[in-house]
């Protein structure tokens, strides 16, 4: 077998040193709490959009800010996933979560005043980003990937 050089020896095996690993909703909820970026999906106009955002979660709700005339406040999310994951290429390992439900506006004035205290980081789209979304999770999915040794 010949390999080029970005290829190990295992590039052709079936993943028999990998391993994956369900892991619990409450586990992936801790996970969770360690990002500050994951991404959006959401149909729009017959097709599946993706958007970076930046997120906290509080009460296993997933919050970040949009604007109001911006692509996402102005579709459908009654049907939206979240994921966010990490992966260490030095050690090959790494986690994915995902998470699916309806994506509202939160227009509670006194979880509005919790959520505006929060410190983040600032939204990746640039202008004025001044309501909040919430996902509120119907389905809480999670693998944990790792190599055998």
């Amino acid at each position: 077998m010949m390999t080029t050089p970005n290829q190990d020896a295992y590039w052709n095996s079936p993943g028999a040193l990998r391993t994956s690993d369900e892991l619990p909703p409450s586990e992936c909820w801790a996970l969770a709490t360690t990002r500050s970026t994951g991404r959006l999906a959401f149909f729009r106009d017959g097709l599946l959009d993706i958007f970076p955002v930046n997120y906290f979660v509080l009460d296993e709700h997933v919050y970040f800010r949009t604007s109001a005339d911006g692509t996402i406040a102005t579709s459908y999310l009654d049907h939206a996933a979240f994921q966010l994951d990490h992966v260490d290429s030095e050690t090959r390992t790494g986690w994915t979560i995902l998470l699916n439900g309806p994506t509202t506006r939160v227009e509670d004035p006194a979880l509005l005043t919790t959520l505006w205290g929060k410190s983040v980081d600032e939204p990746w789209a640039s202008g004025q980003r001044d309501l909040f979304y919430s996902l509120a999770p119907t389905h809480v999915r999670g693998r944990r990937v790792g190599t055998t040794h």
